[in-house]
């Protein structure tokens, strides 16, 4: 596993400030965790056989859900809007 730092440089940009990209980022990765969360109390139901262990080496495989939202922040995957003081007052 390779370690980086995460570079304040590409999360701060003119349209956002950090604290709005910064929970963007989080609210993305606490979506994929509750994702992977659901496929394992899916994976309760499997008795004991192949397709469970096709599943428990594919857990080892997959990416950290933070480092995954934030690669999806950086590479502009991730749609989000935000709500104005006037959106609220309505």
């Amino acid at each position: 596993m390779n370690i980086e730092a995460i570079k304040l440089n590409d999360i701060v940009s003119d349209e956002t400030d950090i604290y709005a990209s910064i929970m963007i980022i989080s609210n993305r990765a606490r979506q994929i965790i509750d994702k992977r969360f659901l496929e394992q109390i899916n994976l309760e139901d499997l008795e004991d056989s192949e397709e469970l262990v096709q599943f428990s080496k594919e857990d080892f495989d997959k990416e950290k859900p933070m480092m995954q939202a934030y690669s999806e922040y950086i590479n502009k995957e991730l749609d989000w809007t935000t709500e104005t003081k006037e959106d609220l007052d309505e």
